[in-house]
């Protein structure tokens, strides 16, 4: 990253704003922040992950200029541009190491130096991150982890993601990849996906959860859900079963929870961090999903470390990534 970072310094140290991109497999979104974080102005695009990378390069410039338009700066004042990527990053931030859900040629992301290619499209240095890291980064400088210096982000969602500060610096291992949470195994031989069987993200992603509830509905269980087809089952219809009081969907989250808390007691007794955020859609659920995860990660987490380290629901939501993007040139610039 070093390389880059000289770049940035030397273009221009002292700007007063900062552009954060979050690049999704369906849309890219940006804005333009300033150092304390006020977003002035975004923009957004169709991400065309499928039609090669030229074309999502000239999204990402689209959507990065509508964010200048929207803002009404001037780019010589913008000190560059952080984008979270769906991939394994280089630890340069320069490098797509690998993006399952892009393509080009029809072939997946492979080396692909998409920082270099934004920057010359946008005319702005360029740093990268995965996505899931940015937004641990994001929530770290300007949401729920201000006020500590070790924080670890477990993201719930279609996939379970991660990212890990330690000592106020994004840890990202010797290659880029680590805060791979949901690779962790928590309960080996289970249930499989695109993870490793029995991974913290096979065991409580969104579609473990329909399932879970599914097979209690197909068994006979009294529940309101029934009244449905269990096929189109959503975590959202069975929070709210479960804020009713269905015994189905309450026992669905209380399982659900007690998986990832197991993976959450790990990551305690490993990296002893201050904060545990979780945030992604799933945790849209609020307490039905938060306790469960709490009693189990206090049930099986070493109690020294555990009782200091509280479980908070993130705070920016689907902004983190791109707070997080932004983070990436402000920590680059020393602001």
């Amino acid at each position: 990253m070093e390389t880059q970072w000289r770049q940035i310094l030397s273009w221009n140290s002292a700007a007063e704003f900062v552009i954060g991109v979050d690049l999704g497999g369906t849309n890219v979104r940006a804005a333009v922040l300033n150092r304390s974080g006020q977003s002035l102005g975004g923009g957004r695009a169709p991400s065309h992950a499928m039609e090669g990378v030229e074309k999502t390069v000239a999204q990402i410039a689209d959507a990065v200029a509508q964010a200048i338009s929207a803002a009404g700066v001037a780019k010589d004042k913008i000190a560059g541009l952080g984008i979270g990527v769906p991939g394994h990053i280089n630890p340069q931030g320069t490098h797509v190491l690998w993006a399952p859900n892009f393509y080009d040629n029809g072939q997946q992301y492979l080396n692909v130096a998409l920082a270099e290619k934004v920057s010359a499209a946008t005319e702005l240095p360029v740093l990268m991150g995965n996505d899931a890291n940015v937004a641990a980064l994001g929530e770290f400088r300007f949401g729920a982890g201000k006020a500590v210096r070790n924080m670890v982000m477990v993201t719930l969602g279609t996939g379970i993601g991660g990212g890990i500060i330690l000592d106020g610096k994004l840890w990202t291992g010797a290659t880029g990849g680590a805060g791979e949470i949901g690779h962790i195994i928590i309960a080996a031989g289970n249930r499989g996906g695109a993870a490793a069987f029995g991974s913290l993200e096979a065991m409580g992603q969104i579609s473990a959860i329909v399932e879970r509830c599914a097979r209690k509905i197909s068994a006979g269980r009294r529940t309101i859900l029934a009244e449905q087809d269990w096929h189109f089952l959503t975590p959202k219809m069975i929070a709210d079963a479960a804020i009713a009081g269905d015994e189905v969907a309450i026992e669905t989250f209380d399982e659900t929870g007690y998986f990832i808390g197991l993976g959450i007691a790990s990551i305690i007794n490993l990296l002893n961090p201050e904060m545990i955020t979780i945030g992604g859609g799933v945790a849209g659920a609020g307490d039905l999903i938060l306790d469960p995860i709490r009693r189990a990660t206090q049930a099986n987490g070493i109690r020294t470390m555990v009782d200091v380290c509280p479980i908070v629901p993130a705070e920016l939501g689907d902004d983190a990534g791109i707070f997080g993007g932004a983070s990436l040139i402000l920590d680059a610039i020393g602001a």
